[in-house]
């Protein structure tokens, strides 16, 4: 959403609409115990527009008509009514509408809010005064407010010049904190010294100017205070007509280890472990295929091979996780023949125990002109008919490099010569030449990813200058023994050094972070609290802290297939456990709210993210009540969950959010109902074993229903 800036006499600065219901991501409400009801008008009180002039004062700067001001149903926000105000000529330079009332005692809040639908195409200028001790406080000079628009899960900061600017066509909430009301300069022969009073506040003033904005029809809702005294640490997020009876307050417990998209993950390839153990839960698994099974020729291909792994996962509920290779070393080349018949070029290696009897692979020419044609075609095709598939769950752009990881190593053009699992297969110079792409090359194939997907999350195995600001997450294939930089006793090209290299640390808010756990290091790890491999070094090294290496990266799921087969002690066991159920995303729902009117239900609830990453996908979110014989009634909201983030490191504040819904519930009988919420798998629609995402809550039922409160129906509503 873009701003709009409009710059008026500061003197007319008079005032405007308020406030709106709590919900930042870091400013919250305390519902519950605040004396005065956090709603200081929603327009359902009034009888006729004539109760409402006599609430709301005009006043004008040159005795014109002023506006109409009246109770309007064609636009409202938590109820049936709001105020509708329109320009009347001859139109006034300014007009205000005050509301007065006793003293009263703001200071448990953080500031007002209000909802506004503007009703023109054209940006509205206004602003929002209030009155303390016979004195008028609003904004002046440059100032910050904060606007969600309608169907946005959170806030937007912007900055204005001495009048708000709403958006043509806006609907939705604004909100300004106590910090940025200061004596207006009109009151004052030189300069303004005195600070708001916010312990006997006595009105407010909504005011613009009819002959700046003569196209603008307003609509204003849900005037209210937000956020807490103490700044909104230990408060909670509510909307403005939450009171003390309509507030639920729910209880935390750990959320399901095999939570979907997320977690330690097994190969899918083998059917052993699958029946001999089951020490962990798992929601994903993981395999990989040559692209030889998949593309035969230019723009042609067969999908069976592809299409069999992801059913197969899917038929266990699970999603899936995959990589395309060319080279896979000791096993058959994956090159699709045509483009062997085409001439290109290829290496035989030793390395990775490739060679010998059962030396079967080779790295292609990865600058071969047809090879990248091919490769580029067939990133489209894949995002052509995978792009959004529910099957899927993350797909890792693979088809470079030794196991489509992205790297040749040793033949990286820096490597010396020498002994490395045999000798170097070429050499130039006293160094080991290079079989990766040409840069550019890289950079061509990772935006045909980043172009052809825009649903299902791309992963990259390393980060760099070319992806950085790509739609594109990465994946640390040797987590928790090279992850850490230097700074922690690491080294500079370990992942996290490469993310802080690259200046992508805090790409995990946007793009999922994978990987796989040094399959040397799976077992051991776990004998240790914290857990960390402290066996006999490998390769010079011992292994890194798992619980930093996951508080740096906030990785989502890790591979770890060992400890799917290999029986691991009960200790060591439920420290696997945490271990899985500490990665990626883990919701909470603290607080929940309903309003039962005339038909009409409101419900709110804030969700808190306890983990360690967000959940990176539009799930579908429905709502439902459900009577007292099992009976439910579904209704599906415009809710999105994905990119809820955990708190901020050091800090105790989490970074909640409030997901508010209303609709018409007239065709539901008399009774009491629980309020039930549902996060709908899309693989779900195609398997009924599909896993259910659950919140942590101890009101989360097995069903995936999370029970948010009751209602009562009577037929006098």
């Amino acid at each position: 959403m873009k701003q709009s800036t409009k710059i008026v006499k500061y003197f007319l600065v008079l005032a405007l609409l308020i406030t709106l219901a709590v919900t930042p991501t870091n400013l919250k409400v305390n519902a519950v115990p605040l004396e005065t009801n956090t709603v200081i008008d929603d327009f359902e009180n009034y009888t006729s527009d004539d109760e409402l002039r006599t609430a709301y004062k005009l006043w004008s700067s040159s005795e014109g008509s002023g506006v109409d001001w009246s109770l309007s149903q064609k636009h409202a926000h938590d109820g049936a009514n709001s105020m509708r105000i329109v320009p009347i000529k001859p139109l006034d330079d300014w007009v205000s509408l005050a509301y007065n009332f006793p003293a009263r005692d703001w200071t448990d809040s953080a500031g007002i809010s209000f909802w506004i639908h503007n009703d023109a195409d054209e940006p509205l200028a206004f602003n929002l005064d209030v009155k303390s001790e016979s004195k008028t406080y609003g904004q002046e000079g440059t100032f910050k407010a904060s606007l969600k628009e309608e169907g946005d899960a959170s806030w937007e900061e912007h900055t204005f010049s001495s009048m708000l600017s709403v958006p043509g066509n806006f609907t939705g909430l604004v909100r300004i904190s106590w910090d940025q009301f200061t004596q207006k300069a009109w009151q004052c022969l030189q300069s303004c010294e005195n600070e708001l009073n916010l312990g006997l506040v006595s009105g407010f003033e909504l005011g613009y100017s009819p002959q700046a904005n003569s196209k603008n029809e307003i609509y204003i809702d849900s005037i209210g205070l937000w956020g807490t005294s103490e700044g909104g640490a230990g408060g909670i997020l509510a909307p403005v007509w939450a009171t003390p009876s309509n507030t639920f307050n729910l209880n935390y417990t750990p959320a399901p280890i095999d939570n979907p998209l997320k977690g330690f993950l097994p190969f899918s390839e083998s059917a052993s472990w699958r029946t001999d153990y089951n020490q962990i839960p798992y929601s994903l698994e993981y395999f990989y295929i040559p692209l030889k099974y998949i593309m035969t020729n230019f723009n042609e291909y067969d999908w069976s091979k592809l299409e069999a792994k992801i059913d197969d996962i899917a038929s266990r509920g699970n999603q899936a996780i995959f990589r395309v290779y060319l080279d896979y070393p000791n096993k058959p080349t994956g090159i699709p023949s045509f483009l062997l018949d085409l001439g290109l070029e290829t290496r035989d290696y030793s390395y990775y125990s490739n060679g010998g009897s059962n030396g079967t692979s080779m790295a292609p020419d990865y600058n071969d002109e047809n090879l990248i044609t091919a490769l580029s075609h067939f990133i489209e095709a894949l995002g052509d008919k995978y792009d959004g598939d529910p099957r899927i769950g993350f797909i890792q752009a693979g088809l470079i490099g030794f196991w489509g990881e992205w790297h040749t190593y040793p033949q990286n053009g820096t490597t010396s010569l020498g002994s490395w699992d045999g000798e170097l297969a070429e050499h130039e110079n006293g160094r080991a030449t290079d079989w990766m792409p040409s840069l550019a090359n890289q950079e061509a194939i990772m935006q045909k990813f980043n172009d052809s997907f825009d649903e299902t999350k791309i992963l990259a195995r390393y980060p760099s200058e070319f992806n950085r600001d790509l739609s594109i997450g990465y994946h640390d294939d040797s987590f928790a023994f090279q992850t850490l930089p230097s700074s922690l006793g690491g080294e500079d090209w370990h992942f996290v050094g490469r993310l802080e290299e690259n200046q992508v640390m805090n790409k995990w808010k946007k793009e999922p972070i994978g990987g796989e756990m040094r399959p040397e290091i799976q077992m051991d790890m776990w004998d240790n609290d914290p857990p960390q491999y402290l066996g006999d070094p490998i390769e010079g090294a011992q292994g890194e802290d798992y619980y930093k290496s996951v508080e740096l990266t906030h990785v989502s799921w890790l591979k770890i297939q060992n400890v799917f087969q290999i029986p691991l002690e009960e200790d060591a066991l439920e420290r696997a456990r945490e271990g899985s159920r500490r990665l990626g995303y883990e919701y909470f729902v603290p607080n929940a709210y309903m309003n039962v009117a005339n038909g009409h239900l409101q419900a709110a609830m804030e969700i808190q993210n306890t983990g360690v990453a967000p959940f990176y996908y539009d799930w579908k979110v429905e709502i439902a009540a459900r009577d007292e014989n099992g009976k439910i009634e579904e209704w599906t909201t415009d809710w999105d969950i994905s990119y809820i983030l955990p708190k901020e490191d050091g800090t105790e504040e989490n970074n909640g959010v409030l997901m508010e819904w209303s609709g018409d519930i007239s065709q539901l009988s008399e009774g009491s109902y629980d309020i039930l919420v549902n996060v709908v798998n899309p693989l779900s629609n195609m398997n009924s074993n599909a896993k259910t995402f659950r919140f942590a809550n101890e009101e989360q039922e097995e069903n995936g229903w999370l029970n948010i409160g009751q209602i009562e129906i009577n037929v006098s509503r």
